[in-house]
């Protein structure tokens, strides 16, 4: 009994090595998402070794568990692929029209058009909206760039949700139950966002008069309504699309109806791929059993209703008829998604060895142990560190993914409340990530210093982290 006690502290400390090694090099910032993946994968080993059957070999497992991550990446890498070739062929001028008002362009920017731009192409495409709809109020610097983050709010929703895709297809539940939860979750942060951005805004000489500000709220409740609403009757990948294309064409039209039939003509056509692609991705999935390939019964099929088969579609269309050279820009888009596909396909693969060691369970049974009823109210620290560190929702999903399942099961939680709690903060948190900061000032034209940023909007973290909290407590 001895010999069992004094194994159980070391045995923790080799399933925790890989995640601990992973948030150390993240957080040191000298190694990026690929050397990071890499070492945590080494520092797997001995947990993998301890877990083995006598009868499997190293080499299969190895092989096994990378089929199954090549396998799960294929449906997030191919709309990742697809929404930044979308981005490409439909892109337009950054300089986008909004309320002669700034403080009310300011709110346009932050919480619909940046989001509307993150939900139908992601990678922080929102922040360069937002940049570019607030370019000529003469606001720049850490103000500006604090405010563009609020644009990332609809993250777990960005770029058809690839992120969420994973982190539903590791914790083994539907994605569009995880992500009806966080359209709850997400309608409080907007709502509680509002105070901060009126803040920011006062900081940076353009406070918003309290009479404008139950606008300003009815304008975010009213997309918190549809974001919760849409998730009851249609595709949870189009819920971020629906809940804040129609809102930015109300606000854009009324601030500056066309003058006339060609000015008309000239909205609607801007419009058109975005409706393109929800008319195509509604459509597709009104498809009732629609053929696919299911090589694995654990995971879901890669059928042609797919979001990737209808990104690609609505995007090649459009390249075909905008695009001067299509293949000139396919190949160069190809070209931008190569990383961003490695990254993502390391991370599935080391979430996908981690749960083939029992490192997930391993854990949260010792959470379990020592905190008790607590050990949920773990889940939204957890999320947060990984979506502060990781930087991207692929990746604190793979990470923290497994855990937060394992956690559930072990505490006898609702199976969908703890992935969406790490779904939801750890997006959220990522809004403030080192990563994301630093692209963002790296975007306007002072390029502020990311601490000046971070001083602003630091409270992001607390407000997430909170949510989660209650999520917990509510059930």
């Amino acid at each position: 009994m001895a010999g069992t006690q004094h194994d159980a502290p070391m045995s923790l400390f080799v399933q925790a090595l890989p995640l601990l090694v992973l948030v150390g090099l993240l957080a040191s910032g000298r190694a990026g998402a690929l050397t990071a993946c890499a070492g945590a994968s080494l520092a797997a080993i001995p947990a993998i070794l301890r877990g083995l059957a006598p009868d499997q070999p190293f080499a299969a497992f190895v092989a096994q568990h990378s089929i199954e991550a090549g396998w799960l990446a294929i449906g997030p890498a191919g709309v990742v692929a697809g929404g930044l070739l979308f981005h490409a062929a439909a892109e337009r001028p950054a300089e986008v029209t909004g309320p002669v008002d700034v403080g009310d362009r300011l709110f346009t920017a932050a919480f619909l058009l940046g989001p509307f731009a993150e939900s139908v192409t992601g990678f922080g495409v929102g922040i360069v909206f937002a940049l570019g709809a607030m370019r000529g109020t003469g606001l720049a610097g850490a103000p500006a760039v604090a405010i563009a983050l609020l644009a990332e709010t609809m993250i777990p929703w960005g770029g058809l949700g690839p992120g969420t895709a994973i982190g539903a297809a590791l914790a083994g539940v539907p994605a569009q139950e995880i992500a009806a939860r966080n359209a709850w979750q997400a309608a409080a942060w907007l709502l509680l966002l509002v105070p901060l951005f009126w803040r920011l805004a006062a900081s940076a000489g353009h406070p918003i008069p309290r009479g404008r500000r139950p606008g300003q709220i009815a304008w975010v409740a009213a997309c918190g309504a549809i974001l919760v609403a849409s998730h009851a009757v249609l595709p949870w990948e189009i819920a971020g699309v629906l809940a804040t294309g129609p809102l930015v064409a109300v606000k854009l039209w009324r601030a500056h109806p066309p003058r006339d039939a060609s000015a008309r003509l000239e909205a609607l056509t801007a419009a058109m791929p975005y409706g393109a692609v929800a008319f195509v991705l509604i459509a597709s999935r009104a498809w009732p059993h629609p053929p696919g390939l299911k090589p694995f019964p654990q995971f879901p099929a890669l059928a042609l209703n797919h979001p990737m088969v209808a990104l690609w579609s609505v995007a090649l269309v459009i390249l075909a008829m905008r695009s001067p050279h299509p293949f000139r820009t396919l190949a160069a888009t190809l070209r931008r998604w190569r990383r961003p596909a490695a990254v993502m396909l390391a991370y599935i693969f080391l979430a996908r060895v981690l749960v083939g060691a029992g490192v997930p369970t391993a854990l949260a049974g010792a959470l379990e142990a020592g905190l008790g009823a607590f050990a949920p109210f773990a889940s939204p620290l957890l999320a947060a560190a990984s979506g502060f560190f990781a930087g991207t929702n692929v990746g604190s999903n793979s990470a923290m993914m497994p855990l937060q399942a394992a956690l559930g099961r072990v505490a006898m939680l609702p199976p969908t409340l703890l992935p969406s709690v790490q779904n939801f903060v750890g997006s959220a948190c990522m809004v403030i990530s080192p990563q994301l900061i630093a692209i963002a000032a790296g975007l306007d034209a002072t390029r502020p210093a990311p601490a000046a940023v971070w001083r602003l909007a630091w409270p992001v973290l607390p407000i997430a982290i909170g949510i989660g909290l209650i999520a917990v407590a509510v059930g």
